[in-house]
Formats: structure tokens, C-alpha cells, sequence
């Protein structure tokens, strides 16, 4: 069968079963290198991504292996597997009725890469540590350990340690490197903004740099850059040329109306006057730098100073031409008077020292943070794409993708980009899905311009497909949607995305329109209250809550669109969601929908974690657990639900004259002192596991809070437990380093509990709804602006200017002020308000049914005022006036069954702690002894092996030089000296110590020739000539919630029959004698299972093949089935997770690790 066939045969069946619409249909056969497709918001990206899957399976030279898709989370590339391995399924039978084609596809399919970018990168980094000597993976850095490097080095900044940076950098690129002769004056610099301040500048800085692919040395390179200026300026003006050239327009007209000679003598006149001779025939200005000058001119020759303006018929008669005051005109422009005015007032020499020394200062703490992660085997998010791209690029089987999808190409940064170009082979279909207008998270540092770039320019051979029937919302919520958003966006999303606005369409289904509308709800609602005088923002929230809460009452029940039913429906609370831009907005919600209304109310992922009075309540136990003698954590833990004490009893307890709790209350007493030596043993950990095994304590919370509460306590317990990962056993230092984070040092979302089919209207933030869709759909706090959390630095790290400051050091007697850091802030406030317009979007989208807009509103001279910027001036409503209070009936929404029953919220079900990735190396040495697993994966200890007999060669490095050649070599005797003999440039450096011994070298060639002479080899050799031996497989298997990784020698698939071979330099059979033999068997059993799960059905002939004899061992079998090896191996993930990790202390005096560890028993 033909790859014509069976194209022809998906073509028909979508075309004569209407599954695709035409843009779908072009965008998933379209042929073109680069397919650029731009999903609107329910356009059904995800539904047209896995069509071009099907596309690219059935071509004939692409295998599942040959196709990457990305995604941004792991839920979505769960739920694009599941769909795509349905979707074959379904197609199959259709395409391949016969099984000519799709059957080896279907065995495959497994392979495909279906993962988030982030899981990609860390993958192809892992699968390349495992040719290390070491045999151990990289991680991700954790932030206690992320912490301790900001310590040191603020601690070494502080004291200008530079011994201490000359340390922690590369060799040979010590501090002297980065900062010259300057140390003196890094002093004073020091000294005015604070070592802690520069190193989180610093920090922020690489952050920011690294995701658009630069370096510290690029960084470098920065600070030297005289002429960086002319970048930022050309940004200020591209920001500033549309109002300028509305001002230009004005002001041309407004000079036209006024008189040739101006009545009175002032210097306002005369300035007029001077503006008018200068730009005499140059009016209106031809260019757009012509525009600028003129603005410039008008705001600081003429704006700047209106002394006299109000009192002259001059200025009189330029404000009736205005409409409005000179002033008013003025301040309506104030972005463009901010702008203006940098323009004019460019660095001085001095600015641009400091600047220089700032950015060489943070690219030395940027390499100094690299090289400490690289040291311990520690990766930030970007270290992995960064890693995974350089490997990719130098390496054919990472470089090996012949179909490419990305979907929310939109939120990629050009690391990432990088990464994806990468991993593309010659002449890869590279398949880029995304929304530039729901581009909203800078905070990550996406970049909306690489997609819009891409489609306002396609390259060569590119094409770009917008799809625009939305299959979401109903039509007269389309119909709101297009005619605000088209308006914003009539001629461009943002500067640097030229693209206008494309309208979103429903589907051309006159009848189905009818359907949606007939009975529906009102598509738009509008709550808007104005501020009162003298009142606070969190009143003012309250009384739009409480007028919500009478909306959601009323909405409760009506009638909505159910899609999976076809049909409309009764509204339930888990049909509505509550969008807010900010979390300052729960506060008010918190105290109203339940409390006043009784409106099950569930708020997810809160940054109040540790203003949760749960949270208080175990952070108060850690301390009566490691503090016996604090008395206010023992009173606290008193007064918590974990005691079962009530308020009065615990504070009679700690009054003067009281008995002593083991006095009044010992099965308590006892109880601590139970706790505080399993903590003092085992860690805090286990002793917190310990108690809150029994949950009665659920019992002294409120109903409705009582599944969030015991979320929010198993997150402290992560916490908890990631410390002691890094740490070891440390209570008084985890205590500590948690109440750092509660002060502020970090920031913790609490875990939402929920399901999906819970009865509640939730309550999330913009960016948490992104990809979610709802019936209801509240937008509340729409009069906020970007932008207005955080407060002020005294340094701003920026993409363009590099470093911004507002202060200069005092030392150096050269003023005290700067505008640097307000260019930074004007070039980021531009970009922030383009996003805020598209996180609007975003939370307009996410209604199908019925959307409610709510929001207070600023009030001047009795007229609305809402704040420029804000989503309500955007809409520009219609704000009554406020005259009675909104006071709530007393109507309640029902309760449900189990609160009017009064029973206890049923805890949900904790699933063991698993670690997230078990290899089979890890598993055979956590079967051979926990012990000597913790000591190497959890605590980083080096184990060496004993060391090879002088008599003959061996070792570590003989056998990954073995294995090299292996995987490279062909199998024949007539290859081997050639290879052997001169392996080129791709040996790897590690590897040339073991080549470079003549002895060693020569040892090794005797074993391979052996090896290719045997049975094993010879048939290995005629397996690698068929083309079906594989060798070096890295693999990664999702079994059960453990990700099972590692690399297999050998494999090949004949028949029903997968053959498993693993190559060893050790000498001696297997024959029950020898230390290794339970390694080795069990991590072929390892093996073994993955390939029951890689293969199901399949038999197995898994064996050793001993290189130094030239033969194969005897097929290696469990004593049970393949599932229980995996119910094993579930087992081992678990307590490598959570201990215990006991010694195996029996097999000491045989021991290959001996040396190192010290549970080594005396013999």
C-alpha cells in the first residue's frame, strides 16, 4: 500500500464525514516546511493538532520515534496522547483494513515524544548523562538549594570575597576576569545599593537574559557597548510614535487657527511664537521622527511651563480649539511626556560606568550560579533548554525529528525556539500552533513576537493559516467579543505584532445559532459600582461581591449549553468561575459568596499559604517539636486542631501556677515527646507524617474548608521534605528556612483539592483559567492597571537597557539621581499594558454561555472615572450612579447533602509519595541496599567501586569505552581495527584516557574479536545488517505514576520475541558467587519490564554477554510475573521517596562499595 492510498483514504473519510473544517483541512495536509496556524480561542487547536499527528504517522518515511509534539503542561500532553492513541484506533481499521501498513505504527506509537518542553529538555539531557561515568542524572535545582547559593554569594559580595568567587567559577575565568581593576569602586557601589539587592538584581537579570539565549559573556560584551542607547531610544520612539503623531495632528490645526500676530506680550506667547517660526512650512511633519521632534518641541517648550497660559486670549483661545485645558491636554498624554523626555535627556558618562560595572558585576554572579548547579548536578529551567539545544545541535539522534508540533507556539522565548530548531532534522515539517493574543506570560518570559514575527514575515516555503470559527461560545457572545477587541486591535495586537485582529466566527449553522440563543441567559452583565468618599478599596470590593453573589443566585438554574449533551440545560454552581486579575481580590469573595449566601465557593492555587490559619497551625507544631522550651509554639500547638484541646483549656494551661501538661493532660505530653523523637531520628518529616495520620483533627475546621486545609498541610509537608532532601535530618534549620518564607523569602501556592465534578464555583486567577472554558464566566476588579504589586527596586534589571538606577553611589560625588531605572520601567510598562489587553481577552474568552463583568469605578466631580489603562476604561461603560445600599435577601443557596447532614468531608485519598523517576541502575542498587542508594541519590556521596587487579585490565572506564564501540560498530572482525585504531574526533574526552593505554586498548580488541566470532556475535552482526538491531536505547515509560528510565545495550524485535542484551567486562559467570550478580540481574529484570510494557504480548530473551569470554549467559527470567516485578519496583519508588533506607549490613564483607560507606560492618 502507498502513501498516496492512504492519504487519499483520510482525505475521504474526513471529507465525507465533515470532520474537519476547510482551514483545519488545510492546515493538517498542508505540505509546507514551516505551517504557522493561528487558533483563536475555541477554534479547536488541540482537535486539528491531532489530526496532523494521524498526517504524519502515515507518512511513509516518518516513524512514531521521528515525531515530536510539545505542549506547556503535563496535563495538556497527557490529554493529547490519550486523544491522538484514540483517534488511531478509530482510524485504523479505516485506513489499514487489511494491517498492510499501520500495524508496525501501531506497536510503536509508544515511542512517539508527546511531552511538555521542559520534559523534553530534561530528557535528552539525562539520556546524555547516562554515558557519565558516574551513571547519575541531573535534577532540577530545588529552592533551598537555590537559596543557599544566594547566601553565599551575598555573604561574599559583602565582604568582597573575591577568593570566595575565584572558587566558585570556571578555572581560569576568576572575578579578576569580570571586573578588571574595578574592585575599589565595586565598593561603593556596594555600599549604596546593598550586596542582597545586587545579587537578586543579578540573579533577575540572568533570569531574563538567559531565556532569550544569551550568556554571561554575552552579558559582558553588554557592558562594554557604548552605543546602547541608540537601541533603547529607537524603543521609546516606536512606543511613543502614535501619540505622537495624533499630538502632531492636533497641534498642526491648533497653530493654523491662531492669528499671525498674537494679541498681549507673555512669555507664553513668545514661546508659541518661537514653535510656530521653527516648524514655519514644515507643518504637518512628513516622517515619523518629524512627528516626534514636533511633540518633543510642543511638551517642553510650550507644555512644560503654562505660567500665564490661563490669563492670555492666546491660551484661551487654544483651549476652545482643545475642548479642554492646556493642562488637561497635557496630562492626557502622559506616557508620551515620560518618553519625550527620556529621549531628551540621554546617559551620562558617569551612568554608563555605573552601568558597566553593574553588568559585569551580575554576569560574574551568573556564572558563578551556573557553575555551581553544573558542580552538583543541579539544572534551573532554562539550564535544561539551554543544555538540551547545544546537545541537540552537535548530536544526529537528538537532531532526528522529521515532524515537528508545537502547540502555544505563542508562549515559546527564543531559548526555547532554539531548542525546537534544534531537535529538527533536514527537511522537518515543522507544525507551530498558537494565539499571540492570549499571550500572557511575560512573568515566564514567553515572546509573543517570535510567532508574530514569523506570520506578519513568513520565511520561504512558509505558510500561515488562521482558523477563526470558534465552537465555544454562543453568537451574540461572539458578537461582544469582536466588536471590543476589534476596536483595540483594528490595526495590530501589539508594536511588535503588526497582525490585526481576526474576528472570531461561529460555525456556519444557522439552526444550531437559533438553538444556543433561544432561553439562554443574557450574553453580557454588568455589575459596576462607584467608589464612595472616604471609602477603601476592600469595602468597596465587599459591596461588588455582595451584589455578586445576588447575580449568582439569579443565574443558578438558567438555562446554558451542555456540549457533550447537544442540548441546553439547567446552570449548576460548577458551571460558573470567577476570574480576577489578581489575587487581592479573594479577600472580598472569601467574606461574602458563603458566608452570606451560602454559595459553595472553592479559591484555587492562593499565594496566602502561609497566611492560612493551617498553615500557622503546623508551622507552631515544628516549633513544640523542636523547641520543647518555646513557650509560644507550645501554647500553639495547644491551641491547634492537632492537640484536641479547646481555647480555654490550653491558655489555663500556660497560666502562672498551672499544672504541667504531662500533669494535666499526659496521654498529650506523651504524645509530643513521641513526636519530637521520631523527629529528632527519622526528621521532621516522618514525625509530621506521624501526626497527621489521624485526621479527627479535619473535625475543628469549618465544613467548607476543610479539603483545602488538608491540601494546604500536605503542601507544608512537601516543603518540608524538600528541604531535608537537600539538608539531610536538619529541624531547627527546616524551621528556620519556612519561617524565612513566611517573612517573605519566598512565595508558596496553596494546592487546590478539587475535582473536576465538584458542585462549587471556583475562584481563580486569569492566567490559572488559561485553556479552561465556562458557561458562567464572572470577571471581577476590572478597573486595576498593570503592574501594582511588588513595590520598587533600587536596581531594574531590563532586556534593553541592561541595568536601570534611580540613585548614584554617594561616593562618588556625581549627584544623586538617575533616570536609567525609569527607562527600564517605561520600556516594561509599554509591554505590560499590551499584555494586560490580552489577558482581557483571555478572561473574555472563557464564557460560552454568559459573562458577567464586575468592578468598582473611581468617581471625579460626580462623573465615572475609570483608571486609564484598567479593562473597565477599555470597555468604556456605563457606570450608574450609586444612591441605595446592596443589601442580600435572605435566600441561600441549598446545601449540599453532606453539610445538611453535618457529617465530616471525606479526605481525599493521598497517593504514596513516589519518587519522579526510577533508572534501572537506582533500582538495582536500592534492591542491593537502601542504604548505599541514599547515601549516593539523596545525598550525593561519591561510591567508588574497588578498584580493578593491576594483573588485568578492567575498570569502569574500559567498559564505557566498550560500550562506545559497541554502539557504533557494524559487529564485523573486519571493522573492528579501524575503529579501534583511530576513533577520530567523536570520541568522547572522558573516554580518551582508557583509549590512550595501549594495554587496555589491546585487551579490548582481543574481547570484541572474540565477541564477533561467536554465536551471539554473529547474529547481533546479521540483526544490525537487517536493521533491526537497536543499540543504546534510551527509553522513558510512564508505569503506574513512576517514570521508568534508563538505556538498554542492545535490543531487537524478531517474531514475538523481544531479545534484550546487556554487554559486561566482568569477569566470571554468573553462577551465585559474585557480589555484582544481583545488580546485574536486577537491573535486567528492570529491563524486562519495560519491554513487557514497550511490548505487551511479547516473549522475552533477555541475557548478559560476557565481552571477555565472547559469549552470552543463560536467559535471565523472573520467578513471577511481569506485573509483579512492576508492583516491585512501584514498591522501591516509594521508599526512595520516603525511607526507610536500612543497611543491608550482610553483605558488607563483600561489599564493592565498602570502602566509602560507614554502616560497613567489622569482619
Amino acid at each position: 500500500m502507498t502513501d498516496d492510498t492512504l492519504l487519499r483514504r483520510l482525505k475521504e473519510h474526513i471529507s465525507s464525514n465533515g470532520l474537519l473544517l476547510p482551514a483545519q483541512e488545510r492546515a493538517v495536509f498542508s505540505d509546507a516546511p514551516v505551517t504557522l496556524v493561528g487558533a483563536g480561542a475555541g477554534t479547536g487547536k488541540t482537535h486539528t493538532l491531532s489530526w496532523r499527528f494521524i498526517r504524519a504517522l502515515i507518512r511513509a518515511d516518518v516513524r512514531p520515534r521521528d515525531i515530536l509534539a510539545l505542549t506547556f503542561t503535563e496535563k495538556a500532553a497527557e490529554e493529547m496522547r490519550a486523544r491522538i492513541e484514540a483517534l488511531f484506533s478509530e482510524l485504523r481499521p479505516i485506513l489499514d483494513p487489511n494491517g498492510e501498513r499501520l500495524s508496525g505504527v501501531a506497536s510503536e506509537l509508544q515511542e512517539a515524544r508527546i511531552s511538555t518542553i521542559h520534559s523534553f529538555a530534561l530528557g535528552i539531557v539525562r539520556e546524555q548523562a547516562l554515558f557519565l561515568p558516574s551513571g547519575l542524572g541531573a535534577r532540577p535545582v530545588t529552592p533551598p538549594e537555590e537559596e543557599l547559593f544566594v547566601a553565599r554569594a551575598t555573604r561574599a559580595l559583602d565582604s568582597l570575597d573575591t577568593a570566595w568567587f575565584d572558587r566558585a567559577l570556571p578555572p581560569g575565568r576568576g572575578a579578576a576576569r569580570w571586573l578588571g581593576g574595578d574592585l575599589d569602586v565595586l565598593a561603593d557601589v556596594v555600599n549604596e545599593y546593598g550586596p542582597g539587592v545586587i545579587v537578586s538584581f543579578s540573579l533577575a537579570l540572568s533570569d531574563l537574559l538567559e531565556s532569550r539565549g544569551e550568556s554571561p559573556d554575552s552579558l559582558s560584551a553588554r557592558a562594554e557597548d557604548g552605543g546602547y542607547f541608540d537601541e533603547v531610544a529607537r524603543r521609546i520612539r516606536s512606543i511613543c510614535l502614535k501619540e505622537a503623531r495624533e499630538v502632531a495632528s492636533v497641534w498642526t490645526g491648533l497653530l493654523a487657527s491662531l492669528p499671525a500676530k498674537l494679541e498681549g506680550k507673555s512669555g507664553f506667547n513668545e514661546r508659541v511664537d518661537v514653535l510656530r517660526s521653527r516648524w514655519a512650512g514644515a507643518l504637518p511633519p512628513a516622517t515619523d521622527d518629524g512627528s516626534l521632534d514636533f511633540a518633543l518641541e510642543i511638551f517642553n517648550e510650550v507644555l512644560g511651563d503654562l505660567t500665564g497660559a490661563s490669563g492670555s486670549k492666546t491660551g484661551k483661545r487654544m483651549q476652545e480649539h482643545l475642548c479642554r485645558t492646556l493642562k488637561d491636554f497635557r496630562d492626557s498624554y502622559p506616557s508620551l511626556k515620560k518618553g519625550l523626555g527620556f529621549l531628551a535627556s540621554p546617559p551620562s558618562e558617569t551612568e554608563m560606568r555605573l552601568r558597566s560595572l553593574l553588568l559585569r558585576t551580575a554576569a560574574m554572579i551568573w556564572e558563578a550560579g551556573r557553575e555551581y548547579r553544573a558542580r552538583r548536578g543541579l539544572l534551573s529551567y532554562d539550564d535544561m533548554i539551554r543544555l538540551a539545544a547545544e546537545l541537540s545541535s552537535r548530536d544526529d539522534r537528538v537532531r532526528s525529528f522529521k515532524e515537528i508540533m508545537v502547540d502555544e507556539y505563542q508562549d515559546t522565548n527564543p531559548l526555547q525556539d532554539k531548542l525546537i530548531e534544534s531537535a529538527a532534522a533536514e527537511g522537518c515539517r515543522r507544525f507551530l500552533v498558537g494565539d499571540p493574543k492570549q499571550s500572557i506570560y511575560r512573568f515566564r518570559h514567553a515572546d509573543p513576537a517570535i510567532f508574530g514575527a514569523k506570520t506578519a514575515n513568513p520565511s520561504e516555503g512558509a505558510v500561515y493559516i488562521p482558523l477563526q470559527t470558534s465552537f465555544r461560545a454562543r453568537p451574540s457572545l461572539l458578537d461582544e467579543v469582536n466588536r471590543l477587541f476589534g476596536r483595540l486591535w483594528k490595526e495590530r495586537i501589539a508594536e511588535d505584532m503588526p497582525t490585526p485582529y481576526e474576528p472570531l466566527l461561529f460555525p456556519d449553522d444557522p439552526e444550531a445559532g437559533r438553538v444556543r440563543e433561544a432561553d439562554a441567559l443574557p450574553p453580557v452583565n454588568h455589575i459596576f459600582l462607584r467608589m464612595r468618599g472616604g471609602e477603601r478599596i476592600s469595602e468597596a470590593r465587599i459591596r461588588v461581591a455582595t451584589a455578586l453573589g445576588e447575580k449568582l443566585l439569579e443565574l443558578h438554574g438558567g438555562l446554558v449549553w451542555d456540549k457533550g449533551r447537544e442540548e441546553m440545560r439547567p446552570a449548576e454552581w460548577r458551571d460558573m468561575t470567577i476570574l480576577v486579575p489578581t489575587r487581592a481580590s479573594f479577600a472580598a469573595l472569601e467574606e461574602t459568596l458563603h458566608p452570606l449566601f451560602g454559595i459553595p465557593t472553592a479559591f484555587e492555587r492562593g499565594k496566602q499559604f502561609f497566611d492560612r490559619g493551617e498553615t500557622g497551625d503546623l508551622a507552631n507544631a515544628m516549633r513544640a517539636l523542636v523547641f520543647p522550651e518555646d513557650r509560644a509554639a507550645t501554647l500553639g500547638f495547644l491551641l491547634s486542631p492537632f492537640s484536641g484541646l479547646g481555647a480555654n483549656e490550653a491558655a489555663r494551661l500556660l497560666a502562672p501556677g498551672a499544672p504541667s501538661l504531662e500533669e494535666s493532660h499526659p496521654e498529650i505530653a506523651s504524645r509530643l515527646e513521641e513526636l519530637r523523637t521520631v523527629a529528632r531520628y527519622e526528621g521532621l518529616f516522618g514525625a509530621l507524617v506521624v501526626l497527621l495520620r489521624d485526621q479527627s483533627f479535619l473535625a475543628r475546621y469549618p465544613l467548607w474548608r476543610r479539603k483545602s486545609a488538608l491540601a494546604n498541610l500536605w503542601r507544608g509537608l512537601d516543603l518540608v521534605r524538600e528541604y531535608e532532601t537537600v539538608f539531610g535530618n536538619d529541624p531547627g534549620g527546616c524551621c528556620s528556612y519556612l519561617a524565612r518564607m513566611a517573612g517573605g523569602g519566598g512565595s508558596v501556592e496553596e494546592t487546590p483539592p478539587l475535582g473536576d465534578e465538584e458542585d462549587v464555583v471556583r475562584v481563580m486567577t486569569v492566567h490559572s483559567a488559561k485553556g479552561l472554558e465556562f458557561p458562567i464566566t464572572v470577571v471581577m476588579d476590572l478597573d486595576n492597571r498593570p503592574g501594582g504589586g511588588g513595590g520598587r527596586t533600587s536596581l531594574v534589571p531590563s532586556a534593553v537597557v541592561g541595568a536601570g538606577f534611580s540613585s548614584l553611589p554617594e561616593a562618588w560625588e556625581a549627584g544623586d539621581k538617575s533616570n536609567t531605572a525609569g527607562v527600564a520601567r517605561f520600556l516594561e510598562e509599554a509591554s505590560e499594558q499590551e499584555e494586560w489587553q490580552r489577558l482581557f481577552y483571555v478572561a473574555f474568552t472563557r464564557a460560552r454561555d454568559c459573562l458577567v463583568l464586575c468592578s468598582t469605578c473611581g468617581e471625579e466631580e460626580g462623573e465615572p472615572t475609570p483608571k486609564p489603562g484598567s479593562w473597565l476604561f477599555l470597555i468604556e461603560p456605563t457606570v450608574p450612579e450609586d444612591s441605595t445600599d446592596i443589601r442580600p435577601e435572605r435566600k441561600r443557596a441549598k446545601p449540599p447533602e453532606d453539610e445538611a447532614a453535618g457529617r465530616l468531608v471525606v479526605p481525599p485519598p493521598m497517593d504514596p509519595a513516589l519518587v519522579e523517576m526510577m533508572s534501572a541502575t537506582s533500582y538495582s542498587l536500592f534492591r542491593y541496599c537502601p542504604a548505599a542508594w541514599r547515601m549516593k541519590h539523596r545525598q550525593g556521596m561519591e561510591l567508588t567501586w574497588e578498584m580493578p587487579s593491576d594483573e588485568e585490565p578492567g575498570g569502569a572506564d574500559l567498559g564505557s569505552l566498550a560500550h562506545w564501540i559497541l554502539s557504533r560498530w557494524d559487529l564485523r572482525s573486519s571493522s573492528l581495527a579501524r575503529l579501534l585504531d583511530d576513533p577520530g574526533a567523536l570520541l568522547p574526552q572522558r573516554l580518551r584516557p582508557a583509549w590512550n593505554s595501549k594495554r587496555e586498548r589491546e585487551a579490548l580488541g582481543g574481547w570484541l574479536e572474540r565477541f564477533a566470532e561467536s554465536r551471539v556475535g554473529r547474529s547481533m552482526a546479521l540483526a544490525c545488517e537487517r536493521g533491526i538491531l537497536r543499540r543504546e536505547i534510551p527509553f522513558r515509560i510512564n508505569a503506574s505514576g513512576v517514570r521508568l528510565v534508563g538505556s538498554i545495550d542492545a535490543l531487537w524485535h524478531e517474531g514475538n520475541t523481544v531479545h534484550i542484551r546487556d554487554y559486561k567486562i566482568t569477569a566470571g559467570p554468573m553462577d551465585g558467587t559474585a557480589e555484582w550478580e544481583s545488580l546485574y540481574r536486577e537491573q535486567l529484570l528492570f529491563y524486562g519490564h519495560a519491554a513487557s510494557l514497550a511490548f505487551p504480548g511479547s516473549n522475552h530473551d533477555i541475557r548478559l554477554v560476557y565481552l571477555r569470554e565472547g559469549r552470552e549467559g543463560e536467559p535471565i527470567a523472573p520467578d513471577r510475573p511481569w506485573a509483579e516485578v512492576g508492583r516491585m519496583i512501584r514498591e522501591a519508588a516509594s521508599s526512595c521517596a520516603t525511607g526507610p533506607y536500612p543497611p543491608r549490613t550482610e553483605r558488607c564483607p563483600r561489599c564493592f562499595y565498602r570502602r566509602d560507606c560507614p554502616y560497613r560492618r567489622v569482619t
